[in-house]
């Protein structure tokens, strides 16, 4: 088995070299140079404030994942921390972005049982969703505020915006207060060509798939305060990375407000996960990213040179990513866990 694990990883290895050289050859290595040397220093932070939003990540699946039984007692901080870089480099690489919970899962699966392991990632991904929804719903009514002469058609977009956020955190608490893995088997058996193996499937392991679904229920039924710990953990995580636009328009001189950094980051998120199926989100970033500046009336060259300096940030964190795939951290150290 741990030889199978080995030749999983090696592939996601050998993965991230080829899409991160690909990366650089799209974004080219004088477009990364010239990018560089204009901002300067003001890469640290940059880079820097990434280390803090991951580690809230990890910390909010850490949350997910302690709750008093032996097995999550064996999960290091340090562990998620690691596992959380590298599976955020991986779903930069991957279709739709879902390459790196697969990993994560395999990685926790040694210490936690393959039901925990899968069960945990998946809250985790419905709480990072969840937390989106809240950061997109709270933009609107902020975005009113400093915008208030806005023409008749982006306030029918905002609205559309408000009701979907609001219909997609209700579907979401359907998942937390029943479990999601069934009912998404029970769809996908409607699929052609496939549908008839996920029946087989699902009829084949009906008392695994219970169990799976009551672990996520669990959360929110039995652990209230854990659940909204981890949402909350979660969501200021987003709020941490508006940070980076903020640093990015200092070395342009540009005096560019907190408010102003969230906005053009809730904007940009909204447009690169509606076209989430783009392969690494190429032109779908920077074009939100420039809608964004130019939505707030500031001007669209901001827009341009920040989804190139976020580009170049991906770059750097994927390739510490891609590294830490190939790392393996000691056995008997940090063995705390996150209160």
């Amino acid at each position: 088995m741990s030889g199978k694990i080995n030749k999983y990883h090696n592939y996601f290895f050998l993965i991230g070299v080829l899409v991160l050289a690909f990366m650089v050859y799209k974004l080219g290595i004088k477009t990364i140079y010239e990018n560089l040397r204009n901002t300067g220093w003001w890469f640290i932070p940059i880079f820097g404030i990434w280390i803090i939003v991951y580690f809230f990540n990890a910390w909010s699946l850490n949350i997910i994942i302690t709750d008093g039984t032996p097995e999550s007692k064996k999960v290091k901080i340090s562990q998620l921390m690691k596992l959380t870089i590298s599976a955020y480099a991986i779903n930069y690489m991957t279709p739709l972005s879902i390459g790196g919970e697969p990993y994560k899962a395999l990685k926790l699966k040694d210490d936690l049982g393959t039901h925990k392991a899968t069960s945990s990632v998946l809250l985790y991904v419905m709480m990072h969703y969840v937390s989106h929804f809240f950061f997109w719903l709270i933009s609107i009514p902020v975005f009113i505020f400093i915008m208030p002469e806005v023409s008749g058609v982006i306030q029918i977009v905002l609205w559309a915006v408000f009701l979907s956020c609001v219909m997609l955190i209700l579907w979401a608490y359907s998942v937390f207060t029943k479990g999601v893995i069934k009912n998404a088997l029970s769809i996908a058996t409607r699929f052609p060509f496939v549908g008839r193996k996920i029946r087989l499937y699902r009829d084949k392991n009906q008392h695994h798939l219970n169990e799976m679904d009551l672990l996520i229920s669990d959360l929110y039924t039995n652990r209230k305060k854990d659940f909204f710990a981890s949402l909350f953990v979660e969501l200021i995580s987003r709020y941490i990375s508006c940070f980076e636009v903020y640093f990015m328009a200092i070395p342009l001189a540009f005096d560019l407000s907190f408010i102003q950094s969230y906005l053009i980051v809730s904007i940009a998120t909204l447009i690169a996960n509606i076209f989430f199926f783009a392969p690494m989100q190429m032109g779908t970033r920077e074009g939100g990213f420039v809608l964004a500046t130019t939505t707030l009336a500031l001007p669209a060259g901001i827009g341009v040179y920040i989804g190139l300096c976020t580009r170049i940030r991906e770059l750097f964190w994927i390739m510490i990513g891609v590294l830490l795939t190939k790392i393996k951290l000691p056995a008997k150290k940090f063995q705390q866990t996150l209160p």
